[in-house]
């Protein structure tokens, strides 16, 4: 009897561990997911701009005739401001303007030469550049147009 007694206990004990440790590793990995879930918190992107002259023999020559064209707008009540154009496929959000001092806004592009037509998104609505020395109609809308020498 006394040999059956711990056969029993033995077996408890093998099915117990058995079925606790799977389950204490299930119940580690809901924690650790629950802690990513809690504490995630998606990154904020700001526009940076890099300022700086390359020097010529170390430019790939696929990127040899790039430019930087500066894009500004004064709009000192605006709280955001966005560039749509042929650059981006005209898709609002991807290209926003920084704000700098005294209500400018500013982004600087490398874009090869050539004729782009673009708008500025300011506080979700679509307008020309005042600036804009030349505009022209695109898909019944007025844009602005930069040349890119």
């Amino acid at each position: 009897m006394d040999r059956n007694k711990r056969a029993f206990w033995l077996f408890i004990a093998v099915v117990f561990l058995a079925a606790s440790i799977p389950s204490t590793l299930l119940l580690q990995a809901l924690a650790r997911y629950r802690n990513a879930l809690a504490g995630f918190e998606p990154p904020v992107f700001k526009p940076i701009q890099v300022r700086f002259t390359p020097r010529q023999e170390a430019v790939p020559a696929s990127l040899a005739n790039l430019d930087f064209a500066a894009f500004r707008l004064k709009a000192p009540k605006a709280k955001a401001v966005a560039l749509i154009g042929d650059f981006n496929g005209w898709k609002a959000g991807t290209l926003p303007l920084a704000r700098k001092a005294a209500g400018d806004w500013e982004i600087l592009l490398p874009l090869p030469p050539g004729r782009y037509r673009y708008l500025f998104v300011v506080d979700g609505q679509e307008r020309p550049d005042p600036a804009a020395k030349e505009n022209e109609p695109v898909s019944g809308r007025t844009a602005s147009v930069r040349v890119v020498r």
